[in-house]
């Protein structure tokens, strides 16, 4: 007779019978360089799916950060954490009713399973990356998105100037994720959720304001160049830390823009 195995906790989250992640809230410490450019309002007015509405003066903003720290907490406990990564991602300035934010299109990171609990907890848009690169030598900052086929999707070169704030928009607090789980029988969704989440920058230091350039790669799998460059706002380098509290459900969305064809 073989005395019963000890279970674990109850999984949160899959796969049931070894969980990859334990569900939680986020805080993390990190470098950060936000940049946020004008683009085309008609290219926003059609990505942004109903009701989320573009801004007047529509913009985008990328942002690229060296994860120093990353711990999840829940019930007071901290219930997991990650090495040190990178990750970075781009979305448009948007509002829902009267209350302003970001619609993330997409991010990207650099380590092993680092996205599976953003995704799958809060919709937030990410994809493993072959390379997330923030550098600064002496004055100068460079950041980078590579694809996992190779595709620089995303360069950023910069002097840094003086001090400046803030190291990021208002609006970027908060985050209008789009959750979609498909169904199980290939025909539509079992989850096709607005999401609203809370992102809290506090302890940010050394921020100094960058004169930065942006290049967007063409992309048939991430078609960031279709939001084209007109005039960069602000730029700003600086140190932070970050935490991600959880979302709440909004609205039912049945009209998906999408832009991007899966790499087969």
């Amino acid at each position: 007779m073989t005395d019963e195995p000890a279970l674990a906790p109850s999984a949160t989250a899959m796969p049931a019978f070894a969980p990859l992640y334990a569900v939680g809230t986020e805080t993390a410490t990190l470098d950060w360089l936000t940049v946020v450019y004008r683009t085309d309002p008609a290219v926003v007015r059609a990505i942004l799916p109903p009701p989320l509405t573009p801004d007047p003066d529509p913009e985008v903003l990328v942002w690229v950060a060296r994860f120093r720290t990353a711990e999840f907490s829940a019930g007071g406990e901290v219930v997991g954490s990650l090495e040190p990564y990178t990750q970075g991602g781009v979305c448009v300035r948007c509002t829902r009713g009267d209350e302003p934010g970001a619609y993330p299109l997409v991010s990207y990171i650099a380590g092993l399973n680092h996205g599976f609990t953003g995704r799958e907890l809060f919709g937030l848009p990410k994809k493993q990356a072959l390379d997330v690169d923030l550098s600064t030598v002496d004055d100068e900052v460079s950041a980078g998105i590579t694809t996992t086929r190779g595709t620089p999707v995303v360069r950023v070169a910069g002097t840094l100037g003086g001090p400046t704030d803030p190291l990021v928009p208002d609006w970027f607090a908060t985050q209008y994720t789009l959750k979609l789980i498909p169904s199980a029988t290939g025909v539509g969704f079992d989850v096709n959720r607005l999401v609203r989440i809370p992102f809290t920058f506090t302890d940010q230091a050394d921020v100094r304001g960058v004169d930065a350039t942006v290049t967007l790669a063409e992309s048939a799998a991430d078609p960031l160049h279709l939001l084209p460059v007109r005039s960069t706002r602000t730029a700003a380098y600086g140190s932070t830390a970050l935490h991600v509290g959880y979302g709440t459900y909004l609205d039912e969305v049945t009209a998906i823009p999408t832009l991007g064809r899966p790499a087969g």
